[in-house]
């Protein structure tokens, strides 16, 4: 295999190639990975075989999670390289990229088509890279029983739709929630207003008084439904209100006609999955994300 340079005129060919070989982005997501949240197409890797385009991966670094770290993404993988060969053609150049950068730190994430190849996780390790948590997608199958009706709302409290008036507070109270989520991160202020303002994106907001507690936010395709994102600020830690959310975010995809629900969650352990077990909620697939200090 050979990683020659990506060009942002072959963008087209390279989308393509991820639909046909991708992870789990849709390819909205992709093009922006390659355009948009790679600061310069430097930090795209394109690698070849006899066969054409064999894997395709970025480093994202145009963003700002928890951890202060780059994002190495393989967005499609036709032929897995050996692991020997994607530390030196993907690996090593993204740390020398992503070192020039601002992040303090790189993660890369593990995929299923490259951990079943065999050899990966140890090969990152011997890099100086060390396991940090694991991504899981989830699924709530169509069988799966009707979650319990949650106990009435404390006085006070209440759900409302984030408006304009309300959304400058959501955005903060997303910033609190996942000020620590290694991989988590929210849009600037003004693209988060943008999104809500339009309809674009729709959020729930539960709130104690005027104080927003809790946000919870979905889409749904026919039957096919996806909980975005589900968040509790710190301060309601311990007061029982992730199955509040979640039942929320149910009734939201009940209502649009999803009965097929997925999502997506980092966790260290396997006790942060009981929540999401408890609703019914199956593990698809894991994913091992490594990280790797740059800075100190």
């Amino acid at each position: 295999m050979r990683r020659r340079p990506f060009a942002p005129a072959e963008a087209d060919t390279v989308v393509a190639f991820c639909a046909a070989h991708g992870q789990v982005h849709d390819l909205t997501l992709v093009r922006a990975l390659l355009l948009d949240l790679s600061s310069d197409p430097v930090g795209v890797t394109v690698l070849e075989d006899g066969g054409g385009i064999a894997l395709v991966a970025s480093v994202v670094d145009r963003i700002r999670n928890g951890a202060d770290a780059a994002n190495l993404e393989t967005l499609g993988v036709r032929t897995p390289p050996a692991a020997s060969e994607f530390i030196r053609l993907v690996v090593e150049p993204a740390i020398v990229f992503a070192r020039a950068g601002e992040r303090s730190a790189l993660q890369v994430p593990l995929p299923a088509s490259l951990a079943d190849a065999g050899g990966f996780d140890e090969a990152l390790r011997a890099a100086g890279f060390a396991h940090a948590y694991d991504c899981f997608e989830m699924r709530r199958p169509p069988s799966a029983p009707p979650p319990a009706p949650p106990a009435p709302l404390p006085p006070g409290w209440s759900w409302v739709d984030v408006d304009a008036a309300r959304v400058d507070a959501a955005h903060a109270a997303l910033l609190e929630m996942f000020r620590h989520a290694p991989s988590t991160s929210a849009k600037p202020l003004a693209d988060f207003r943008k999104a809500v303002v339009s309809g674009v994106a729709r959020w729930r907001a539960l709130l104690d008084g005027d104080r927003i507690a809790g946000l919870v936010r979905t889409s749904s395709d026919g039957t096919r439904g996806k909980v975005r994102v589900l968040g509790r600020v710190p301060a309601y830690r311990g007061q029982g209100l992730g199955p509040r959310l979640m039942t929320e975010a149910l009734r939201l995809l009940d209502a649009a006609g999803a009965a097929d629900v997925e999502l997506d969650l980092e966790a260290a352990n396997n006790r942060a999955l009981d929540l999401y077990r408890n609703f019914g909620f199956e593990v698809v697939t894991r994913t091992p994300v490594f990280m790797l200090p740059l800075r100190g």
